[in-house]
């Protein structure tokens, strides 16, 4: 054998055992996951002004009013509000779809309110997909505090303060949903409308109101339904309504459909916790799942109902729930009504309420070949893309030691892109690209195969190589 078939062999031999024991994983971490806050605004127990980074148009840096920036901004655009008192020339319709007029201070904080006050036309939000918060929204003349008018859908009205200076207003409401759908209304306070309603569903069906703080009202909510405009599936949960003059009110014109509504967990301490004018259909009193929660230091679980301050049933096996139920109207029962406050419930203990969880897995593999190899000994290069896209939204309502619920949707997202090549011979590369998207709450490790040629363990074999055809050379 010839010196130079020993080389080559030699090498050969280097290459291939190389490649085989020095061969390692290698863990890449894809980083920290990315959380979107605005997701969770309105879902949140206490108000988080947007980043000034997030706000396409500021009040006053930009516009001097709300009013004129609304009226400058485009769709989907954010509008933020530096704290202060605005004291609106012109009402204000947001008609723009997907705009959001949010707060730059919090409401509860006197020296980061953001004020918007008026005599008469306020505003009116007539677009789908709008969002208001974390206002101080004072009416001092004769008009709605904040009105959702006809064919709005997904509006979020969120940790607004909603009042009235004027004692004797009358046709008007704290915030009313007039013949729109899928309207939320959670977190806010609404107060002084003493001879009105807090907050009024006209005519309306699929809307949410939860966690609000309603008192010193005529009506703290109302709920209106008609034979043209029923009013059907309509959620009140975790409601604190107190000293009005009617906690809930329902109001059904002639042949008028009200029913397949779901109140449950509020707290009702009124004058008069219920009232109504004409036959309401039936609604649900009492949860639509079991909950487990704490009377008196033990654990329970069990459907909950609503607290009534004029419920006069015992609690024999001290559960927490009357043994018997409370009667609304005729057709109108809570099987499960609480001994105390609903809040008291919850106190210490954390309880998730199954909701929906969708799931999609998509995977995609487009492989695509380009080969360059035009004339003997050029590169040879194969390409092979391939995407893989989990996706799983997880949406949870959780009760925790406040006095209120917090609900979170959960929505993550890491992407890394891995390239890695791998020579063979000298003719021929290898490029896998791999796009990874996850959804993870830590850091997600995607291990790489790296093939890296040891320095000592190539020098040693190489030694190797010439010895053997040295002494095959001698034979």
């Amino acid at each position: 054998m010839s010196m130079k078939h020993v080389l080559l062999s030699s090498l050969s031999a280097l290459v291939l055992i190389a490649i085989i024991t020095s061969a390692t994983i290698s863990p890449i971490n894809t980083g920290t996951v990315r959380e979107f806050p605005t997701l969770k605004q309105s879902l949140i127990s206490s108000y988080v002004p947007p980043n000034e980074t997030e706000c396409d148009i500021i009040v006053p840096d930009d516009y001097p009013s709300i009013n004129m920036s609304v009226t400058a901004a485009q769709p989907e655009q954010t509008i933020c509000v530096r704290p202060g008192t605005y004291l609106e020339v012109n009402g204000t319709v947001i008609s723009k779809k997907g705009l959001r007029l949010l707060a730059l201070g919090r409401p509860e904080i006197p020296e980061e309110n953001v004020v918007i006050k008026r005599s008469g036309f306020l505003i009116r939000i007539q677009a789908s997909d709008v969002v208001v918060g974390g206002f101080v929204i004072v009416q001092e003349g004769s008009w709605h505090g904040i009105d959702v008018y006809t064919g709005s859908q997904n509006v979020t009205i969120m940790h607004n303060k909603v009042t009235t200076t004027n004692a004797s207003i009358s046709g008007y409401y704290g915030i009313r949903v007039y013949r729109s759908s899928n309207v939320l209304i959670t977190y806010n306070t609404i107060y002084g409308w003493a001879n009105t309603y807090g907050i009024f569903i006209n005519e309306a069906s699929n809307n949410t109101i939860v966690n609000n703080t309603i008192f010193n009202n005529g009506n703290g909510i109302r709920i209106r339904g008609t034979s043209t405009y029923p009013a059907r599936y309509n959620k009140v949960l975790f409601n604190v309504i107190t000293n009005n003059t009617y906690g809930i009110y329902f109001s059904v014109a002639a042949g008028g459909i009200l029913s397949d509504n779901e109140i449950y967990l509020n707290t009702f301490n009124n004058t008069n916790n219920y009232g109504m004018h004409g036959t309401p259909g039936t609604n649900r009193w009492y949860s639509t799942t079991e909950y487990t929660y704490v009377y008196n230091g033990q654990y329970f679980t069990s459907y909950l109902g609503n607290y009534w301050s004029d419920y006069t049933g015992t609690d024999s096996d001290n559960n927490g729930i009357g043994d018997t139920p409370h009667v609304i109207d005729p057709n109108n029962v809570d099987e499960y009504p609480l001994m105390k406050p609903h809040q008291e419930y919850f106190r210490g203990v954390e309880t998730t309420t199954p909701t929906e969880t969708t799931t999609t897995e998509t995977t995609t593999e487009t492989p695509t070949e380009t080969e360059t190899a035009t004339t003997p000994g050029m590169t040879v290069t194969v390409t092979e893309t391939k995407t893989i896209v989990v996706t799983t939204m997880k949406t949870e309502t959780k009760i925790t030691t406040t006095t209120a619920t917090e609900t979170e949707i959960i929505t993550r997202t890491a992407t890394e892109t891995l390239s890695v090549t791998e020579t063979i011979s000298s003719v021929t590369t290898l490029r896998t690209t791999s796009t990874v998207k996850v959804t993870e709450t830590s850091p997600v490790e995607v291990h790489v195969v790296d093939y890296t040629v040891t320095t000592i363990v190539g020098i040693i074999l190489l030694l190797v190589g010439f010895s053997v055809g040295f002494v095959l050379r001698r034979k």
